[in-house]
């Protein structure tokens, strides 16, 4: 019976890594986005008007202006600063997540009764569902980066020639 629970443990281990991985990227292409869509024309439209308020060529810089402004407040609008927030803190929920799924499989699995067990891996799959729930979501292009980042090993740990931990 503790083997299906340890085998539970597992697949909400593999989840997890996935979904951080994917959060993770999520998070990075929204920063990527509020320092284009915010910083870059904020600062456009603070140079332009600068120069046009003081004369140099006003008639060439007003659309410039303009649209600087009209970018920078459909960006605040979008707020692409809040999703790499709420994108980045999912990740670093199912990580923590993650390690929990494994210390229960590879520490306390041995250590604990096979009652104790069963509450601690009901436990974290219920942790697991709620913070599913409490996620944004993220998309396909970002779970493929992901699976192809986990799947190059950057997740698993060091070993050395004798597959021992370094």
């Amino acid at each position: 019976m503790k083997e299906k629970f340890i085998n539970e443990c597992s697949i909400i281990q593999q989840n997890c890594t996935y979904t951080a991985e994917a959060h993770h990227h999520m998070a990075s292409a929204s920063k990527n986005k509020a320092i284009l869509f915010e910083v870059v024309p904020a600062v456009g439209a603070a140079i332009s008007g600068t120069l046009a308020a003081t004369g140099i060529a006003i008639n060439y810089l007003l659309p410039i202006t303009v649209l600087a402004s009209s970018i920078a407040a459909v960006a605040s609008i979008l707020n692409p600063n809040k999703s790499h927030q709420e994108h980045l803190s999912a990740a670093k929920s199912f990580t923590a997540l993650k390690h929990d799924a494994r210390f229960l499989k590879d520490s306390l699995s041995e250590k604990l009764n096979d009652d104790a067990f069963v509450v601690a891996v009901e436990n974290l799959h219920s942790r697991y569902s709620e913070l599913l729930k409490a996620s944004p979501p993220t998309n396909k292009k970002s779970f493929n980066n992901a699976r192809k980042i986990i799947q190059d090993g950057i997740h698993e740990p060091d070993r050395d020639d004798a597959g021992n931990l370094l």
